[in-house]
């Protein structure tokens, strides 16, 4: 999103003075937004001029997002978190995630609701989709998120504004253990009570073997 910033001459002589007060604005500018922020310049020459003219843009990046994969059992999930970073509250529609290799033996089942959100400032949303495939799973997963937004202030909706992407690849997601945990009473005793000491049984099982890179970095954790 571009925030429209004061242009500024790249005459040398200019004022010192004119200098610090856009400097001062500017640094208001981002405290009020609150966004993370990329500025960039431009320049313009005229052939009519011998001076360049230089405009000075600060796009602001309304979100930021990261995924993780989730297991239960032999169900694999891919999730993906929408932060939002500004100050605004948006309204986001149209959430997908695709996969770039078109592979027609995985599917990517989405569990979230069609309807619209409302993503607050600093408010996180989760996306999650379930993967499901009928032969084997590739080696990589290759994916591109995409979802639409509006500023949720009825005065903004009409603008028109490119949906928000993050693309990203998932490798290795094969499952390496199942992990079982459970907590018995004390001998004697039908069930756990407060003050009473149980004990608690931790079930590791590897179901497939480490890769050479994967047993180094065990030997390395387990140290």
């Amino acid at each position: 999103m571009y925030l429209p910033s004061a242009t500024e001459s790249a005459v040398e002589n200019e004022n010192t003075t004119n200098k610090e007060v856009h400097r001062k604005n500017k640094e208001k500018q981002k405290q009020d937004n609150c966004m993370a922020t990329v500025d960039q310049k431009i320049t313009i020459d005229c052939p009519w001029s011998i001076y360049s003219t230089i405009i000075a843009l600060t796009f602001c990046i309304p979100f930021n997002a990261k995924h993780s994969l989730l297991s239960a059992g032999k169900r694999k999930y891919v999730q993906v978190c929408v932060q939002n970073l500004s100050e605004l509250c948006f309204q986001l529609s149209d959430n997908s995630l695709k996969n770039s290799a078109d592979c027609t033996d995985l599917q990517l089942v989405p569990l979230n609701p069609e309807s619209q959100q409302v993503i607050y400032s600093k408010q996180s949303i989760f996306f999650v989709w379930e993967l499901k495939w009928t032969k084997e799973l590739p080696l990589s997963l290759q994916c591109l998120f995409s979802v639409s937004f509006c500023p949720a202030t009825s005065e903004e909706q009409s603008l028109t504004l490119k949906p928000f992407t993050y693309e990203f690849q998932v490798e290795n997601f094969f499952t390496l253990y199942h992990v079982k945990t459970e907590i018995f009473p004390p001998l004697g005793a039908e069930y756990c009570k407060t003050g009473s000491l149980c004990s608690l049984e931790v079930s590791i099982t590897r179901l497939v073997d480490l890769s050479e890179v994967d047993r180094d970095e065990a030997l390395t954790e387990s140290d």
